[in-house]
């Protein structure tokens, strides 16, 4: 009984390398093609997204050229302002999000009188009120409105030392001067990190706000991956104290340096999306 039990177990040694073997032959081949089947799957997928992103890009840059052609015109045919003003509200609405659109209305606004110079300031606006609520409805920022006085003696703290400072950030926001012409306001912004003992270490930046300063674009990088930017709502022209003194009404936001447009996010979150269903099928 013995040595039929140690004839089967020889048969057994001597089988069990051949049928590893071929069970390794076809296991083997198998698990690599299945895992190259994901990685080509996952290679295409990432060229479609990038294709598309490329055609996006070079359609877009295609239509800004030409905005901008029909925009400055030419030595033969010259825009009248209604058509500028079309042109440019079609290059705000489209392009606010990557391209600085100060210069242009600035230079188009000094040209303009009335009805056409509102016109202008109200196309801003309109943009800068998109821009607003986009980033007022980030769950890490933080916006503020406030009248601001003429004079450095009257200017604020934001966050105010009631409220829990942003990301360790306060800012003093000063008018240094609001403009004749209600149309802009110089500020003096400082910016005193949360526990600083040595008032020298703070940071200071000066800056001429008007109605075409868009957050997107025009805002400033603070330590701790945070960014902050001051829109100008309207100059008062008639203060409740009776004083005279001039006033400014502004909206300050606060928000994170990683914030990416809605524009550029549907990319991201495709991407990171397969990712994610990749991981979870392997």
């Amino acid at each position: 009984m013995v040595e039929k039990s140690k004839y089967w177990i020889d048969i057994l040694a001597k089988l069990l390398p051949g049928i590893g073997a071929i069970i390794a032959g076809i296991l083997i081949p198998l698990v690599i093609h299945i895992n190259g089947e994901k990685n080509r799957s996952n290679e295409l997928y990432a060229e479609i997204v990038s294709n598309r992103e490329r055609a996006d890009s070079e359609l877009r840059a295609q239509t800004f050229k030409n905005l901008i052609e029909c925009f400055f015109g030419n030595s033969t045919q010259q825009k009248t302002s209604k058509e500028r003003l079309t042109f440019l509200r079609l290059l705000a609405l489209n392009f606010h999000e990557s391209f600085d659109l100060k210069p242009l209305f600035e230079e188009l606004e000094s040209a303009l009188e009335g009805e056409e110079k509102q016109k202008a300031r109200e196309i801003a606006r309109e943009v800068v009120g998109k821009q607003e609520a986009m980033l007022s409805h980030i769950e890490e920022g933080m916006v503020f409105e406030r009248t601001l006085y003429e004079g450095e003696e009257n200017g604020i703290m934001l966050p105010p030392d009631e409220q829990k400072a942003y990301n360790g950030h306060r800012l003093g926001v000063h008018a240094t001067e609001i403009g004749e012409n209600e149309d802009y306001v110089r500020l003096h912004v400082f910016d005193i990190p949360e526990g600083i003992i040595d008032r020298g270490n703070e940071a200071e930046i000066s800056f001429r706000l008007s109605y075409y300063d868009m957050p997107f674009v025009d805002n400033t990088k603070l330590f701790n991956g945070t960014r902050f930017a001051i829109t100008l709502k309207e100059v008062v022209t008639k203060t409740s104290d009776k004083s005279g003194r001039k006033a400014a009404t502004i909206k300050v936001i606060f928000f994170p340096e990683s914030y990416m447009s809605s524009r550029d996010r549907p990319y991201l979150d495709e991407m990171l999306g397969q990712l994610r269903r990749t991981k979870k099928g392997g």
